[in-house]
């Protein structure tokens, strides 16, 4: 079987996902660039980091499980890019990477005095309980890592979260509804005006089947859509906004083609509300770098022991942990 012919789809997609995932993970400005690394600058202040080969192994293990429970356990021998690298390559140098990154934030903690409070130091103590409580036997030999690793990786998560809300809240992280506005509709696609006309006469007739009617005479199956409002949209998007709950368009014309657009959702309110979220989270994300980037330009952090050097794959089968990070966002969003 030619397993490099099976992931070169997967291969792009997981690489792009994988940014994404560690970006997600911390939910906020730390990971924003977890696939670049930055270079040591002359005269920079360096600091050596030691985590633990359990810890590492629990944010590689976190990440293995997570995406093999995608694309099976072949995807790691399989080669990434020209170099020979492999999946396996590419993951432990994005998990080198978050952790200097996090070691990086908390040395900022440091500077700026920020520290936990007994009442937080409590919550990630219950927090690493119940993380450790439910790893598998499985888990906890293959990982090897103690409950107090584990309550330590979550501290050090926990302080950089703290420092980016410490660091951004005097920023304007507000984003109205109208901004993320997300609308859903239905569209019709055809190749000529007098073709547009007949089908936009049989849409405004009384009881007509928008839907129906797209699937029959579009050109395009893909009739429902869901747009998100933007500054840079093009005429069809901006009509389709402009658009009245259950409201039919008329003939609208782009790029050779003819458009007919009805609006099925005028304000698809979780989708916005999911959407805002994520936009002002950019805005956090992009305010902290601004304080972020130029930090780590005379501030390096090296770590003692690399995850590559130290984690293995290899073996492993019954270990299935994967919910490192959910379990964080989910207790502290409670």
């Amino acid at each position: 079987m030619d397993r490099s012919r099976i992931y070169k789809v997967r291969g792009k997609r997981w690489k792009g996902a994988m940014g994404l995932c560690l970006a997600a993970v911390l939910a906020m400005a730390v990971l924003a660039g977890c696939s670049r690394k930055t270079a040591a600058v002359s005269g920079a202040r360096t600091v050596d980091k030691e985590y633990t080969k359990g810890q590492m192994m629990v944010i590689a293990i976190t990440e293995r499980n997570r995406y093999q429970n995608i694309y099976t356990s072949e995807l790691w021998s399989v080669k990434a890019d020209q170099n020979g690298d492999t999946f396996e390559d590419r993951l432990m140098d994005q998990v080198e990477q978050f952790l200097i990154e996090l070691a990086t934030t908390n040395l900022m903690a440091d500077e700026q005095g920020i520290e936990l409070t007994g009442q937080e130091k409590d919550a990630l103590k219950s927090l690493a309980q119940e993380y450790y409580r439910n790893l598998s036997e499985q888990d906890r030999r293959f990982m090897d890592v103690s409950e107090d690793e584990v309550y330590d990786l979550y501290c050090e998560y926990y302080r950089a979260d703290k420092l980016v809300a410490e660091l951004t809240k005097n920023e304007n992280l507000e984003v109205s509804d109208a901004e993320a506005k997300v609308i859903g509709i239905q569209q019709i696609e055809l190749d000529s005006r007098a073709e547009a006309e007949n089908v936009l006469a049989l849409a405004q007739a009384e009881k007509a089947d928008f839907g129906a009617i797209a699937a029959k005479y579009s050109k395009d199956s893909r009739t429902d859509r869901t747009l998100e409002w933007q500054k840079d949209m093009d005429g069809l998007e901006r009509a389709a906004f402009e658009l009245e709950q259950d409201q039919v368009s008329g003939i609208l014309e782009q790029g050779g083609r003819y458009y007919i657009l009805k609006c099925v959702n005028a304000y698809d309110q979780e989708a916005t509300a999911a959407r805002k979220s994520r936009l002002a989270q950019e805005k956090k994300t992009k305010a902290f770098l601004g304080i972020y980037e130029p930090y780590v330009k005379e501030h390096t952090v090296k770590l003692k022991k690399l995850p590559g050097d130290v984690v293995d794959f290899s073996g492993g089968e019954g270990c299935t942990a994967d919910n490192f990070f959910q379990l964080y966002h989910g207790y502290f969003s409670k």
